[in-house]
């Protein structure tokens, strides 16, 4: 048998290269067995309108939680008072209840050293009762299809 080490080189460098693209399906097949793939699982889009006493509400976050299926999801308000669910699986929720909280946006702090404690701004449209889901009182079981879901705040 007359085999030239180039010919063993070529077979080596190709079985390298097979080698690579095989690891490579492995890991994007891990990563989605880490995160979670719920491709399949069937979603509700939630979307509305947040307002304290009839009056949108500008700026804030709306969290959906659900303990028992490990998820937690926000949505930003947008300046009328609007938002919609949307995450990396898509738009809405996994069908089931979740309790709902309305809180204030999150404080954007610059890097670097402080020079004085941060002014803290007040939100005054989003009372303390509705900041922590299991006080707010609200829930919502979410349905394949549309889920509206509009908060009116109240002192």
């Amino acid at each position: 048998m007359d085999v030239s080490w180039a010919a063993i080189s070529n077979m080596l460098a190709e079985s390298k290269k097979v080698r690579y693209v095989l690891v490579g399906l492995a890991l994007v097949g891990m990563a989605f067995a880490l995160t979670g793939c719920h491709g399949g699982e069937k979603r509700g889009r939630v979307f509305g309108k947040v307002t304290f006493q009839g009056q949108p509400v500008p700026e804030g976050i709306v969290s959906f939680s659900n303990r028992e299926k490990g998820i937690f999801m926000t949505a930003s308000l947008k300046s009328d008072g609007t938002y919609e669910l949307v995450t990396a699986q898509g738009r809405g929720l996994p069908l089931g209840t979740y309790q709902v909280a309305i809180n204030p946006p999150l404080i954007d702090a610059p890097l670097g050293p402080a020079i004085g404690p941060p002014k803290i701004p007040q939100y005054p449209n989003i009372p303390q009762k509705y900041r922590k889901p299991e006080h707010s009182g609200l829930s919502l079981t979410v349905q394949e299809g549309d889920n509206l879901f509009n908060v009116d705040m109240h002192p």
